[in-house]
């Protein structure tokens, strides 16, 4: 009896080893989770004190624009309309002066444009009519010339013939006597 009782206590301790073995399995795993969970809400609390630094410098920023805005409102002058109303009349009637003064251009370069066209007219006619009158020169030129040459061939032809008289004047000398003595010319 003793070895059943002895047997059963073994298996007691077994049964309580294995439980055990199992507790501390279960309790180094949730541990494990726990360290975990730990280490998460380590990481959830950073990121929190992250935002919350960044919150406060949004906070700081828009408190810094507010006041910014609010220096601008009370440093910026008040529109005076009326000012703008005379600016923008100044800047019409400028306008209106620089109309006047573009306007009285064009007709200056009409008009100079105009006295150019008839200038230029003129001096084509004018340079027309000497062509003409230098085609005129030519052409009288070229008869005078023409006129010239023939004179040259009749003096050549006259000379030629006087040469030719002068010879057979010169081969005759009785006859020039006769001719001179009837001239009442002397004898040669």
């Amino acid at each position: 009896m003793r070895n059943s009782a002895f047997i059963q206590h073994l298996d007691i301790a077994n049964v309580l080893k294995t439980e055990l073995n199992s507790v501390k399995s279960k309790l180094s795993e949730e541990k494990r989770k726990n360290s975990e969970h730990q280490q998460y809400i380590q990481d959830l609390k950073f990121q929190m004190n992250h935002l919350e630094s960044v919150k406060s410098e949004r906070d700081q920023f828009k408190q810094e624009l507010a006041n910014i805005s609010k220096h601008k409102e009370e440093n910026a002058s008040r529109i005076n309309v009326q000012e703008y109303v005379n600016q923008i009349q100044e800047l019409k009637d400028q306008v209106i002066e620089k109309d006047g003064t573009v306007k009285m251009v064009q007709d200056l370069y009409y008009l100079r444009s105009t006295e150019f066209t008839d200038e230029i007219n003129t001096l084509k006619n004018e340079k027309q009519a000497l062509e003409k009158e230098k085609a005129d020169l030519c052409s009288k030129v070229n008869f005078q010339a023409d006129s010239i040459s023939q004179l040259t061939f009749q003096l050549q032809d006259l000379n030629h013939e006087l040469h030719l008289v002068s010879c057979q004047n010169q081969q005759r000398p009785n006859q020039n006597r006769h001719y001179n003595n009837r001239r009442g010319g002397r004898y040669r």
